[in-house]
């Protein structure tokens, strides 16, 4: 018994090994003022297999929405978002239908873009007076100093705990909110991984994310950023109706 016991925690710390990110390999790398990078390399997984991760200061930084509507085309990529919103990087926004209607909120600039759906499992990401926040759609209210909202889910961390999350596994994209309120934007590479995993990753130093919320992912999930000489390109497999594109205030 006591050597089944043994076996069956050394799976366990091998698994969680293999799926914990080198977090220390590299630190923050600074952009531009109020914009870091940070990529995590999987310690068992191919070179090509990443996360990346954003962390943005809304002191100097802010977000928007942008729609594919309004640019000269139906839908978009990450890249085209990034360059019809005059940003510093852009990534896909919430769920569509297969129209490229956008599903649930979308605010931007403090004009409302898509309309609030009552969806349970479902958050909204919004940030007022330069803070962030994430709720629920019940809880939340359209105020209007509310200056930029994404309705999307599930919530990954609610008040710094992992709730139950389904299973499955896909490229992955999240919007997060770490203990000193900055915002972290978050993309996998080549990397399917279920909620869960992704959830613990958001929790888990150096990201530090008390509350975070899950974005359109799979075949949408997609970021492209182009900062001095820095650029970054994770293509996805479509195109979306709208991304979150980050620019200077």
């Amino acid at each position: 018994m006591l050597r089944a016991r043994k076996k069956i925690l050394f799976s366990l710390f091998l698994s969680f090994w293999a799926l914990c990110p080198m977090a220390y390999a590299k630190a923050w790398q600074p952009l531009v003022s109020g914009l870091e990078y940070l990529d995590f390399k999987y310690q068992s997984l191919s070179q090509w297999s990443h996360i990346h991760a954003f962390r943005i200061d809304l002191q100097t930084m802010q977000l928007s929405v942008l729609m594919a509507k309004d640019l000269p085309q139906p839908y978009a990529s990450a890249q085209t978002f990034k360059h019809y919103g005059h940003g510093l990087l852009a990534i896909n926004g919430g769920f569509f239908n297969p129209n490229r209607t956008p599903l649930g909120l979308r605010i931007s600039d403090q004009h409302i873009l898509s309309p609030l759906r009552q969806i349970s499992w479902w958050g909204v990401f919004f940030i007022k007076n330069q803070q962030a926040f994430i709720t629920t759609p019940r809880d939340f209210q359209i105020k209007k100093n509310i200056e930029f909202a994404v309705q999307s889910g599930p919530r990954l961390v609610v008040n710094g705990q992992v709730p139950t999350l389904r299973p499955g596994f896909a490229n992955r994209s999240a919007l997060g909110i770490d203990k000193h309120g900055k915002v972290i934007v978050v993309v996998t590479e080549n990397l399917p991984i279920s909620t869960s995993d992704l959830a613990h990753i958001l929790a888990a130093p150096p990201l530090n994310c008390v509350d975070a919320l899950n974005l359109d992912g799979g075949s949408s999930s997609q970021l492209y950023a182009k900062i001095d000489r820095f650029k970054l390109d994770v293509p996805g497999f479509s195109q979306v109706s709208d991304a979150i594109v980050v620019k200077r205030r």
